[in-house]
């Protein structure tokens, strides 16, 4: 039987905090430690993990939605589907065929089950592509959604279960789950939190990240999730020294600091993993790392 895995979530109130560099990073800390890595991007409209480890999306499976589609001839104009349907998604005037909102549709199927002349038929549409991939020594799961789509949340669930079904086929079990989210506190984000054992937000010490670094911590405390923050660009100066007595004032702990580190863009210009080697051994940023790792190890103790 395949043991469960360890899940950590790398999430963040608002976008450019670091997230991705935080997940990439502590991934590849773990991969050289000898624990095997799964690293699953779920920021589904911006994924970029990728592009930090070199990888190339070549392998995909697409990922379909539900919608409804009237089969005028059977269709009795009764209105059943759209009086019962909970989004709205279908507008039904009297005596006329009930048109579909595509946009507002859930995907429940309510309406197909329900309709009592089998008048609403299955339709489709792709949502978005899930990629599978290997580079650095990890495995890595990717979610991209077709643009101008919506339904965000509805792509992550795709590649949960995209990630879940890897997990199940495979002889030899993960040590660790880390998951990279969107920025923001909505349902993709809330998704890949609830399906997480850790939450590790990663803000900066500005006005805004303090404010969006209060939000997604209530969204953690309504789950019900463990955490402990991480601030990139530790070295910022101006407003600092207040966020961090706002932080001890809501009692938040602090996993680490990342301060500013010019090693850290020419990482992201090389596509090459901050920590991968000892090629910034010297940087701060990497002694930064470094001390957050062993907290992190420290934190987990016994979960694994």
């Amino acid at each position: 039987m395949v043991k469960k895995p360890l899940s950590i979530c790398i999430t963040g109130g608002k976008g450019g905090t670091g997230k991705t560099l935080v997940a990439v990073n502590l991934a590849i800390m773990l991969k050289n430690k000898g624990y095997r890595v799964l690293l699953v991007d779920g920021d589904v409209e911006n994924p970029n993990t990728f592009l930090l480890l070199k990888g190339k999306l070549k392998e995909y499976v697409e990922v379909p939605y539900f919608i409804p589609r009237i089969n005028e001839i059977k269709c009795s104009k009764c209105g059943v589907c759209a009086e019962n349907c909970a989004s709205n998604a279908l507008l039904h005037i009297k005596d006329s065929i009930p048109i579909p909102m595509i946009n507002l549709c859930s995907g429940c199927k309510l309406c197909f089950k329900i309709c009592p002349e089998n008048a609403i038929e299955e339709g489709s549409k792709i949502l978005g592509k899930i990629y599978s991939l290997s580079s650095n020594g990890m495995k890595l799961f990717v979610g991209e959604l077709t643009t101008a789509e919506a339904r965000s949340a509805a792509l992550v669930k795709g590649l949960l279960n995209e990630t879940n079904k890897h997990i199940k086929s495979i002889e030899q079990a993960y040590d660790y789950i880390i998951l990279d989210t969107a920025p923001g506190a909505h349902c993709d984000v809330e998704e890949l939190i609830s399906n997480s054992d850790l939450a590790i937000p990663v803000t900066e010490p500005t006005r805004f990240g303090e404010l969006d670094l209060f939000r997604i911590i209530k969204l953690i405390i309504l789950l019900k999730k463990e955490y402990k923050v991480i601030i990139n660009r530790s070295s910022l100066p101006g407003y600092k020294e207040k966020f961090y007595q706002e932080l001890n004032n809501e009692q938040i702990e602090i996993l680490g600091e990342i301060p500013l580190d010019e090693g850290i863009l020419e990482s992201y210009c090389n596509q090459s993993p901050f920590m991968e080697n000892n090629e910034y051994g010297n940087n701060p940023a990497f002694k930064a790392f470094k001390e957050i790792y062993s907290n992190i190890m420290d934190w987990i103790g016994d979960k694994i």
